[in-house]
């Protein structure tokens, strides 16, 4: 990897950041600090290998944006619109020093996260219908009452968003409506499940054992081949609920009660 041209960026223009060398709105190789961004208006902006440090894109109206190969740390997101946003192999945490990306209230709507460390991120009322967080690392985000839903009328409220293969454990979903969506082996251990709606959702192959889930619906959702061991059928109603017969001794066992293999 090129070293990046390091920019201590107050508030710039968008042509501030471009280079003859640039290609056609692909940013390569610059190191942002402290870039303010808030309020701006700018469509198909593209970064390749840059690292962004404590900027500001709150307000910003960035749609189909791109980040490849990133680093993303301590930036606020707050209120932007990012539909149909990309973020592709990038690092959204700051562990040296412990702090993640604010994306509370953005728009997210189909937007992207693939292969990304978004760990600790707050996406708390964010709009994310249809968005993709597929293969990241999201341990610790928060989603409370972000919104996965889009209506059709009235009536009609439907949710999208596929969540596949990506770790949850400690993240926090309170209030979100998730049905009929894809978290196709997830890792949702020790994750708040408060007055979730799961209903019909594709759950297998998950790891399904979250630390609480009052409220939490899960009719026709499918858990076949999910790690089930963390439920307890006592506190929660598991009617329609899709599994595979080896998996109700782990149910079974909830109640404490002894399950012995058949002689």
């Amino acid at each position: 990897m090129t070293e990046p041209t390091t920019l201590l960026a107050a508030k710039q223009p968008v042509e501030y950041l471009f280079e003859p060398s640039d290609n056609e709105g692909l940013i390569e190789h610059r190191q942002f600090c402290e870039l303010d961004w808030s309020m701006l208006e700018q469509a198909n902006l593209s970064f390749s290998q840059c690292i962004f440090m404590d900027c500001d894109f709150s307000e910003a109206n960035l749609t189909e944006l791109s980040f490849e190969r990133c680093q993303l740390f301590n930036c606020n997101f707050s209120g932007a619109v990012l539909t149909a946003s990309r973020f592709i192999n990038c690092s959204l945490y700051d562990r040296k020093r412990q702090r993640a990306c604010d994306f509370s209230g953005a728009d997210l709507c189909q937007a992207e996260f693939k292969a990304c460390d978004i760990s600790t991120a707050n996406f708390s009322r964010a709009e994310l219908f249809d968005v993709v967080i597929e293969h990241c690392h999201a341990q610790g985000c928060r989603f409370e009452f972000a919104d996965f839903s889009k209506a059709v009328s009235r009536k009609v409220v439907f949710s999208a968003a596929n969540l596949s293969h990506s770790n949850f454990s400690l993240s926090d979903f309170e209030g979100v409506n998730l049905a009929k969506c894809d978290l196709h082996g997830c890792n949702l251990s020790e994750a708040v499940l408060n007055r979730v709606n799961l209903e019909g959702a594709n759950l297998s192959a998950s790891i399904f054992s979250p630390s609480t889930y009052q409220g939490l619906q899960l009719f026709q959702a499918d858990l076949r081949n999910a790690d089930i061991a963390g439920i307890d059928i006592r506190q929660i109603d598991l009617s329609g609920v899709k599994i595979f017969s080896w998996q109700m001794e782990a149910l079974i066992e909830s109640l404490g009660v002894v399950v012995y293999p058949d002689n």
